[in-house]
């Protein structure tokens, strides 16, 4: 029997990545991003059938609070009155994916929905959430694992 079912090939998210805007988040805990599809309502005959009539992207990430660089990046064109975009780059590089391949998806024309100024809760180890919206249509599968 091959090694392409093998629980080894089931991919582990300690080999996730995150890089915003070219740069490495290397505190990254978790991410994710999803793709909603809206639909309105059609009359076929006497069936309700559906119609995609949109797509909403959006998405969040959790950091261990080492750098206040994102956050300062953030503030300080809110501040001037600016709505910064951004590139995320998610990837997954595990060893033992199926030839060594990785997945790497990249969200364009991110914008940020809610971010943690400040905060922490004695004794615990201070963390940041991230929420996030994009355009779907900015985004692509760069590289997959086949």
């Amino acid at each position: 029997m091959s090694n392409e079912n093998k629980g080894m090939r089931r991919i582990a998210g300690a080999w996730g990545t995150l890089h915003w805007d070219g740069e490495a988040v290397f505190e990254v805990e978790e991410c994710s991003a999803d793709i909603e599809v809206e639909r309105g309502d059609v009359m076929v005959g006497i069936d309700v059938d559906s119609k995609m009539t949109g797509l909403k992207g959006s998405g969040s990430f959790k950091v261990q609070h080492v750098y206040t660089r994102g956050v300062k990046k953030l503030l300080d064109a809110y501040k001037k009155g600016h709505d910064p975009r951004s590139v995320l780059s998610l990837a997954l590089n595990d060893p033992d994916a199926v030839g060594g391949q990785r997945e790497r998806v990249n969200l364009g024309n991110v914008w940020f929905n809610k971010f943690q100024v400040a905060g922490f809760t004695k004794p615990e180890i201070v963390g940041r959430e991230f929420e996030f919206g994009f355009t779907p249509t900015d985004s692509d599968i760069a590289e997959g694992i086949y």
